[in-house]
Protein backbone atom coordinates (compact mmCIF):
# COMPACT_ATOMS: atom_id res chain seq x y z
CA UNK A 1 0.00 0.00 0.00
CA UNK A 2 1.37 3.19 -0.77
CA UNK A 3 1.41 5.75 2.34
CA UNK A 4 0.20 8.95 1.78
CA UNK A 5 1.85 11.56 3.68
CA UNK A 6 0.17 14.16 6.45
CA UNK A 7 0.50 16.88 9.17
CA UNK A 8 1.15 15.22 12.75
CA UNK A 9 -1.52 16.58 15.26
CA UNK A 10 0.65 17.65 17.26
CA UNK A 11 1.88 19.96 14.40
CA UNK A 12 -1.14 21.76 14.07
CA UNK A 13 -0.57 23.78 17.80
CA UNK A 14 2.79 25.05 16.61
CA UNK A 15 3.21 27.13 13.19
CA UNK A 16 6.47 27.04 12.53
CA UNK A 17 6.42 23.14 12.62
CA UNK A 18 4.28 23.14 9.71
CA UNK A 19 7.81 22.90 6.98
CA UNK A 20 7.38 19.24 8.19
CA UNK A 21 4.73 16.51 6.90
CA UNK A 22 5.11 13.03 8.68
CA UNK A 23 3.50 9.60 7.37
CA UNK A 24 0.21 8.59 7.47
CA UNK A 25 0.68 5.73 10.69
CA UNK A 26 1.76 9.19 12.74
CA UNK A 27 -1.70 9.65 13.68
CA UNK A 28 -3.75 7.13 11.74
CA UNK A 29 -2.59 3.42 13.92
CA UNK A 30 -2.74 0.45 11.29
CA UNK A 31 -4.21 2.55 8.10
CA UNK A 32 -5.93 -0.13 6.05
CA UNK A 33 -7.58 1.01 2.57
CA UNK A 34 -10.91 -0.45 2.96
CA UNK A 35 -12.60 0.66 -0.76
CA UNK A 36 -11.21 2.11 -3.55
CA UNK A 37 -13.07 3.84 -6.51
CA UNK A 38 -13.44 6.48 -9.52
CA UNK A 39 -15.25 9.81 -9.68
CA UNK A 40 -15.69 12.75 -11.83
CA UNK A 41 -17.17 13.19 -14.94
CA UNK A 42 -14.69 11.12 -15.97
CA UNK A 43 -14.34 8.76 -13.63
CA UNK A 44 -10.62 9.69 -13.53
CA UNK A 45 -9.77 10.94 -9.74
CA UNK A 46 -9.18 7.74 -7.53
CA UNK A 47 -10.89 8.02 -4.04
CA UNK A 48 -9.99 5.63 -0.93
CA UNK A 49 -11.70 4.98 2.63
CA UNK A 50 -8.98 4.38 5.14
CA UNK A 51 -9.84 2.64 8.27
CA UNK A 52 -7.62 3.60 11.50
CA UNK A 53 -7.16 1.25 14.51
CA UNK A 54 -7.06 5.00 16.24
CA UNK A 55 -6.65 8.34 15.30
CA UNK A 56 -4.41 10.06 17.76
CA UNK A 57 -5.22 13.27 17.88
CA UNK A 58 -3.72 15.76 20.70
CA UNK A 59 -6.20 18.32 20.99
CA UNK A 60 -9.16 17.15 23.87
CA UNK A 61 -12.31 17.03 22.01
CA UNK A 62 -15.47 16.15 23.66
CA UNK A 63 -17.56 13.64 22.53
CA UNK A 64 -20.46 14.30 20.27
CA UNK A 65 -22.97 13.26 18.44
CA UNK A 66 -23.06 13.19 14.58
CA UNK A 67 -22.55 16.57 13.65
CA UNK A 68 -21.91 18.92 10.07
CA UNK A 69 -19.25 20.70 10.29
CA UNK A 70 -19.82 22.44 6.75
CA UNK A 71 -18.42 25.91 6.59
CA UNK A 72 -16.96 25.69 10.03
CA UNK A 73 -13.84 27.97 10.15
CA UNK A 74 -10.41 26.83 9.60
CA UNK A 75 -6.79 27.93 9.79
CA UNK A 76 -4.74 27.50 6.83
CA UNK A 77 -0.78 26.89 6.43
CA UNK A 78 1.54 26.10 3.25
CA UNK A 79 4.12 23.41 3.84
CA UNK A 80 7.73 25.36 3.32
CA UNK A 81 10.18 25.15 1.41
CA UNK A 82 9.60 25.73 -1.89
CA UNK A 83 9.60 22.32 -4.28
CA UNK A 84 8.04 19.28 -4.89
CA UNK A 85 4.52 20.83 -4.70
CA UNK A 86 1.26 19.29 -7.00
CA UNK A 87 0.44 20.93 -9.51
CA UNK A 88 -2.62 23.21 -9.33
CA UNK A 89 -4.22 22.36 -12.82
CA UNK A 90 -4.09 18.37 -11.72
CA UNK A 91 -5.62 19.34 -8.42
CA UNK A 92 -7.96 21.32 -9.82
CA UNK A 93 -9.55 18.55 -11.94
CA UNK A 94 -9.84 16.64 -7.89
CA UNK A 95 -12.37 20.06 -7.21
CA UNK A 96 -14.08 19.62 -10.96
CA UNK A 97 -14.71 15.63 -9.35
CA UNK A 98 -16.06 16.85 -6.10
CA UNK A 99 -18.69 19.77 -7.66
CA UNK A 100 -19.54 17.05 -9.68
CA UNK A 101 -20.50 14.80 -7.17
CA UNK A 102 -21.99 17.29 -5.39
CA UNK A 103 -24.56 18.29 -8.00
CA UNK A 104 -24.70 14.34 -8.77
CA UNK A 105 -24.31 12.12 -5.91
CA UNK A 106 -25.06 14.27 -3.10
CA UNK A 107 -23.69 17.81 -1.70
CA UNK A 108 -23.10 15.81 1.90
CA UNK A 109 -20.18 13.37 2.68
CA UNK A 110 -19.97 11.64 5.92
CA UNK A 111 -15.98 10.75 7.56
CA UNK A 112 -17.43 8.27 10.30
CA UNK A 113 -14.89 5.60 12.01
CA UNK A 114 -17.81 3.69 12.64
CA UNK A 115 -17.99 3.06 8.72
CA UNK A 116 -14.28 2.89 8.23
CA UNK A 117 -13.77 6.50 6.50
CA UNK A 118 -11.86 8.64 8.89
CA UNK A 119 -9.69 9.55 5.86
CA UNK A 120 -11.07 9.91 2.68
CA UNK A 121 -8.13 10.08 0.15
CA UNK A 122 -8.70 11.70 -3.56
CA UNK A 123 -5.66 11.54 -6.34
CA UNK A 124 -5.39 12.63 -9.90
CA UNK A 125 -1.83 12.60 -11.44
CA UNK A 126 0.83 14.49 -8.94
CA UNK A 127 -2.11 15.66 -6.85
CA UNK A 128 -3.33 14.00 -3.86
CA UNK A 129 -5.98 15.47 -1.12
CA UNK A 130 -7.53 14.14 1.84
CA UNK A 131 -9.61 14.79 4.41
CA UNK A 132 -9.07 13.40 8.14
CA UNK A 133 -11.96 13.18 10.62
CA UNK A 134 -9.52 13.77 14.30
CA UNK A 135 -13.01 14.07 16.40
CA UNK A 136 -13.83 10.38 17.09
CA UNK A 137 -17.05 10.95 15.82
CA UNK A 138 -18.86 11.11 12.80
CA UNK A 139 -18.50 14.61 10.48
CA UNK A 140 -20.28 15.40 7.87
CA UNK A 141 -19.22 17.65 5.15
CA UNK A 142 -19.95 19.70 2.07
CA UNK A 143 -18.26 18.54 -1.16
CA UNK A 144 -17.93 22.10 -2.26
CA UNK A 145 -16.05 23.58 1.13
CA UNK A 146 -13.72 20.66 0.41
CA UNK A 147 -13.36 22.20 -3.24
CA UNK A 148 -12.94 25.44 -2.36
CA UNK A 149 -10.23 24.33 -0.22
CA UNK A 150 -8.56 22.05 -2.69
CA UNK A 151 -8.41 24.88 -5.12
CA UNK A 152 -6.87 27.59 -2.35
CA UNK A 153 -4.38 25.32 -1.33
CA UNK A 154 -3.46 24.21 -5.11
CA UNK A 155 -2.88 27.19 -6.13
CA UNK A 156 -1.66 29.20 -3.06
CA UNK A 157 0.78 26.97 -1.38
CA UNK A 158 3.35 26.91 -4.58
CA UNK A 159 7.32 27.48 -4.95
CA UNK A 160 5.59 30.77 -5.83
CA UNK A 161 4.79 30.99 -2.08
CA UNK A 162 8.22 29.45 -0.92
CA UNK A 163 5.90 26.03 -0.72
CA UNK A 164 4.88 22.73 -2.01
CA UNK A 165 1.44 21.65 -0.32
CA UNK A 166 -0.70 22.43 2.82
CA UNK A 167 -3.78 22.08 4.78
CA UNK A 168 -6.71 23.71 6.15
CA UNK A 169 -7.49 22.88 10.07
CA UNK A 170 -10.55 23.49 11.48
CA UNK A 171 -10.10 26.18 14.74
CA UNK A 172 -11.75 23.40 16.82
CA UNK A 173 -9.11 20.56 15.23
CA UNK A 174 -11.89 18.42 14.48
CA UNK A 175 -10.68 17.54 10.83
CA UNK A 176 -8.01 19.20 8.65
CA UNK A 177 -7.85 18.58 4.80
CA UNK A 178 -4.24 18.47 3.01
CA UNK A 179 -2.87 18.88 -0.13
CA UNK A 180 -0.03 17.55 -1.24
CA UNK A 181 2.20 15.42 -4.06
CA UNK A 182 0.51 11.73 -4.71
Amino acid sequence: MRTSFVALAAALLVPSVYSAIVPLESFCSNPKVVSTFYTGQNNDVRVDHTACDEVRNIAALETRQTNNVCGAPFDTFCFTPAGGGPDPNECHVITDALLYDSQNVGALFTLDPAQNTTVITMTYRSCESFMVNQAGVALTYCRTDWASILDNLAFNCQATQNAHGGLSVAQNQEWFIQVQTS
